[in-house]
């Protein structure tokens, strides 16, 4: 018996190198898979084969990979594609088809927020990205107060992400004394930067597409202008630091998954043993987005072991009893939503070269370095 697992990937367009990363990640889990003797499903065993087409970053071509991945080619599994945008695209198809989608790649909180029974969850929504940001510099410098965000004026993500550090904001008393959105086809941020550097924060946030947030980090680190810290979207990724050099040091971001969090799994294979795999495949540096496509197949092998069968239905039933952690994290979904809970999402920081992770507590193995440029 083979168990067909279909997955939209961008290969091509924005999100290429986060959409190649998935595929790598969720193709090394199949491997590990097969060569353990397939997945359990009921009193059988079964082979994975995973079947993927290119949705080229779009959400059109996100729309008909879905509904090729289902009508045509049968999968008995849909995995969502990386990015928002075409997540919430993916998941309009699976609802209509009345198909599970197992999101890894699509943080933004409306897939949950539309009511779509048909959605299980592993990411930390992008409204909890920087939930520790705040926190993480007051206790560093109990008299920060003020906070500068520039972000991109179009897309659910960036939205998402400001929206909830300016919720914090407003509990933890900071005042925000500069609010710009950008094109996301700029390419040109010198007056964004003037403006940031007349306000000297004590904290900015940068959120747009990768290269917007590489532009801009670029140019703040050259300016070097008087801020407390500065947190950019793209900067828990690996590649932020091999695009900036040494320019990358002090820049705190975002991580799904780092692993040196020392996550306590009791379900499926730790971190060493991932990394053994992915490494094996030909990739020495792993990025969140190969850990977090690895998590997902893990997820739904536990799920049907735990309901002992393929239908959708039970296995989303089985999604939302179980509270487990895997080398990615907890994984524990609200019942009625699919939106994960339970699972923070880590800061991390670049120091010397090294990615050092300063929230939370629990996971820490540096301190936040502050100001960002001393």
């Amino acid at each position: 018996m083979t168990i067909k697992v279909g997955i939209p990937v961008s290969l091509t367009g924005q999100f290429s190198l986060q959409g190649g990363q998935t595929l790598a990640g969720v193709r090394s889990w199949a491997d590990d898979v097969n060569r353990s003797g397939g997945l359990t499903v009921g009193s059988g065993t079964a082979s994975v084969e995973i079947v993927w087409h290119d949705d080229a970053s779009r959400r059109d071509g996100a729309r008909a990979i879905t509904e090729r991945l289902i009508m045509a080619d049968r999968v008995d599994l849909l995995i969502g594609p990386y990015s928002a945008v075409l997540t919430n695209a993916a998941a309009d198809v699976a609802q209509a088809h009345g198909k599970l989608l197992w999101n890894q790649g699509g943080a933004s909180p409306l897939v949950y927020r539309r009511g779509n029974p048909w959605v299980v969850g592993i990411l930390t929504p992008a409204d909890e990205y920087l939930s520790g940001l705040l926190p993480a510099v007051r206790e560093v410098h109990p008299g920060a107060a003020t906070l500068a965000i520039a972000r991109a004026a179009t897309g659910a993500f960036p939205r998402d992400v400001a929206a909830g550090v300016e919720r914090a904001a407003a509990g933890l008393g900071f005042r925000i004394v500069l609010s710009l959105r950008f094109d996301a086809e700029a390419d040109d941020f010198c007056e964004i930067v003037h403006a940031i550097c007349d306000v000297a924060p004590d904290v900015l946030l940068i959120v747009g597409r990768f290269q917007n947030d590489l532009n801009l980090a670029e140019l703040l680190a050259r300016s070097a202008p008087a801020i407390g810290t500065v947190a950019v979207i793209a900067a828990g990724v690996d590649t932020f630091r091999e695009r900036l050099g040494s320019l990358a040091d002090s820049f705190v971001g975002p991580s799904q998954w780092e692993p040196d969090a020392g996550y306590v799994v009791d379900y499926g294979p730790d971190v060493a043993e991932v990394q053994d795999s992915l490494r094996r495949a030909g990739y020495p540096v792993i990025d969140y987005p190969m850990a977090q496509s690895y998590a997902v197949g893990v997820v739904i092998q536990r799920c049907l072991e735990e309901c002992k069968s393929l239908d959708d239905v039970e296995l989303r039933q089985a999604a939302a009893s179980l509270d487990f952690t895997t080398f990615y994290g907890r994984f524990r979904i609200d019942a009625d939503t699919g939106r994960p809970a339970g699972k923070p999402a880590l800061l991390v920081q670049w120091q010397q070269g090294r990615k050092a992770i300063v929230w939370p507590p629990e996971y820490r193995t540096g301190r936040l370095a502050y100001p960002w440029r001393p």
